[in-house]
């Protein structure tokens, strides 16, 4: 279904849609570097940027990776009534270790994203809560393997008509300042680290000053932890960008059959493509899951019958039109842009 809303219409323009690529690529580079780097006046992004996140066109959040946490991440469809998505799909929104809610299918189908704190966790969810739910029919789980695109594994959209260069790209990487994943083994989440996460999933662009005041922190053991978490691999920032902004009106999933010899290659090759925001192996009856984010239906069928058709090693596949998304990563949706953060948690 393509995305409709009930807000009052905006002028987005260019500009808007770059300054969002920016943070996509640097989610906490200063107004001053992303205005040297589009060459715009810094007053110009900072201005922009509030109206963006304002009228909930775009939010920074932070992730936390199970995968660092020694727990699997899940991709899970649920095969219900379609007078029950509505109410399944809220429910799931409101736990905080959902990330994205879809209805797809006609409403005959509620897919998410499960990164449980732990193991223990996702086992209550999906051996006890979800198969007692009444407008369930199906549950089907699908453990992930190995992440190919998104998450902390580069996980920004390129699909845009107005990308950034890939000089603009390189110049706002190397002046980034916050580190990234180098390998080493995450520590479990202490209560400090939850309080920070917390708080960088409301607005990852927080200063640290309020960051540390808001945590009942030092500004320099705030920006430590911070600092380690993304090290370590525990956290990731992530962009949440609306419909609204992006224009990508349809979103499809693919579950695809792969040859096991041509498992990684495919996932590499998918991973390229700039209209494939995720793509993962995984679990179950297909062993390899990607999304494929454009801007009109029609779009679907020329990837499937060019991109897609020239990638060897895809035995079958089994395409699924998403419907109505309720959540991003750490976002509501309110019709085509995103719903005000909820209140942190006691």
């Amino acid at each position: 279904m393509e995305s409709t809303s009930a807000h009052d219409p905006l002028d987005i323009d260019g500009l808007d849609r770059r300054i969002a690529q920016a943070l996509q690529v640097r989610p906490r580079a200063s107004f001053s570097d992303i205005g040297a780097v589009l060459d715009v006046a810094e007053q110009t992004v900072a201005r922009r940027y509030r109206r963006l996140r304002r009228e909930g066109l775009l939010r920074v959040t932070m992730v936390y990776e199970p995968v660092a946490l020694r727990s699997t991440p899940w991709q899970i469809r649920l095969h219900c009534r379609p007078d029950g998505a509505d109410a399944i799909a809220k429910a799931l929104g409101a736990r905080q270790d959902v990330s994205w809610v879809v209805i797809q299918d006609a409403g005959s189908e509620v897919g998410f994203g499960l990164r449980a704190i732990d193991d223990a966790h996702a086992d209550e969810l999906l051996g006890r809560l979800l198969p007692k739910a009444a407008p369930v029919l199906e549950v089907s789980a699908h453990a992930v393997l190995h992440t190919f695109v998104g998450g902390s594994r580069g996980h920004y959209w390129k699909g845009w008509d107005d990308r950034l260069s890939e000089t603009q790209i390189h110049l706002l990487r190397s002046r980034d300042d916050l580190p990234g994943p180098d390998g080493s083994s995450a520590p479990a989440l202490t209560a400090e680290d939850r309080r920070l996460v917390t708080e960088l999933a409301r607005d990852g662009r927080i200063p640290f000053a309020s960051l540390a005041r808001t945590t009942g922190m030092t500004v320099g053991r705030a920006t430590r932890r911070v600092e380690a978490l993304l090290r370590s691999g525990a956290a990731y920032l992530d962009v949440d960008i609306a419909p609204a902004l992006s224009g990508a009106g349809t979103t499809a999933t693919f579950w695809m059959t792969v040859a096991p010899a041509r498992l990684h290659a495919v996932g590499e090759a998918l991973a390229r493509h700039p209209a494939i925001p995720f793509a993962a192996a995984i679990t179950g009856s297909a062993n390899l899951v990607a999304t494929l984010v454009v801007p009109r239906r029609a779009d679907v069928y020329r990837f499937l019958t060019g991109a897609l058709a020239d990638i060897d090693g895809i035995l079958g596949y089994e395409l699924v039109l998403q419907w109505r998304r309720t959540k991003f990563a750490s976002a509501l949706l309110d019709g085509d842009r995103l719903a005000p953060p909820l209140p942190p948690r006691s």
